[in-house]
């Protein structure tokens, strides 16, 4: 959408600076005679413009996310037991021709009752009809939805919660990424993260 509006900005700039017609006069004279002036005009050049559509469904969520590369920082707090930590998200890859995006996750603190897990990477991909989550052993068997205004809803089933779900919402807002994450019947919190540039 960018790039059509810039395109359309420099094809009017060019058609400002040339103008819509172009005219050329030619006088002629001889001795005795009377001047003769013939003007031509050329006609206008048509201008047609395709949009290209814009890519929606999870060819959409990839193309989107190539705005989104980059590291982001925040952190996480459980309102049910007081606990918080360090969220960092780094959308480090949005492949549009394979169709997947790379997401890593380092949440630092107690998650799930245990100690401070290692750094997860979460890839979700267009495989099939709409988007995948590849298998991590953090979360365990998962699944990703987004709807046109950036809200999102990712349920897995993480090892550690031994059968328990865990669903985390969230959108995308002006200063990043944030949202809420539910263990039904266990704990509710939230999470903020901000680009670090």
């Amino acid at each position: 959408m960018k790039r059509t509006m810039t395109l359309l900005a420099v094809l009017a700039m060019v058609s400002a600076a040339c103008g819509g017609t172009t005219e050329e006069t030619t006088t002629t004279s001889s001795p005795g005679q009377v001047d003769a002036t013939t003007t031509t005009t050329a006609p206008q050049a048509q201008t047609t413009t395709t949009e290209a559509p814009e890519p929606t469904g999870g060819a959409g969520f990839v193309a989107a996310a190539v705005a989104y590369l980059g590291e982001y920082l925040g952190q996480w707090d459980n309102d049910t037991f007081g606990s918080s930590g360090a969220l960092k998200i780094n959308v480090i890859e949005a492949n549009t021709d394979a169709g997947f995006v790379l997401i890593q996750v380092d949440a630092d603190g107690n998650a799930f009752g245990a100690s401070d897990p290692d750094l997860f990477v979460i890839e979700i991909s267009t495989a099939g009809e709409g988007l995948h989550v590849g298998f991590s052993t953090f979360l365990g068997e998962s699944t990703f939805e987004i709807d046109d205004q950036g809200n999102f809803t990712m349920s897995a089933m993480p090892p550690l919660l031994e059968g328990l779900p865990l669903e985390v919402t969230g959108s995308i807002t002006a200063d990043g990424f944030a949202g809420t994450y539910e263990i039904p019947g266990l704990a509710t919190g939230s999470w903020s993260v901000e680009p670090t540039s």
